[in-house]
């Protein structure tokens, strides 16, 4: 049971992540090109993963369905806004 739903699960939150950065609504911020280029890379690789996971079905670790969960958290927190989530805060 938990050998299908690690991978389940990592896919998921890969592919929810992408989705949110996608969607994500500017309501009058400005254009960074810069982070504009970062976003797309990044929803690329994380949509790439995803299908990877559901496609090819390869080993996910825990570890990685870890690491997939905070990023979604992370970028779920952040409205999808990918330099609010590389500014540095203390």
């Amino acid at each position: 049971m938990l050998t299908t739903l690690m991978p389940l699960l990592a896919a998921v939150a890969y592919i929810a992540s992408a989705m949110r950065l996608v969607c994500f609504q500017r309501n009058g911020a400005r254009i960074r090109r810069g982070i504009s280029l970062i976003a797309c890379l990044l929803i690329a690789a994380l949509l790439c993963a995803g299908l990877e996971i559901l496609l090819y079905q390869p080993h996910v670790s825990p570890w990685q369905t870890a690491i997939a969960v905070i990023l979604l958290i992370l970028v779920y927190r952040s409205r999808g806004n990918l330099a609010a989530l590389l500014r540095p805060t203390l």
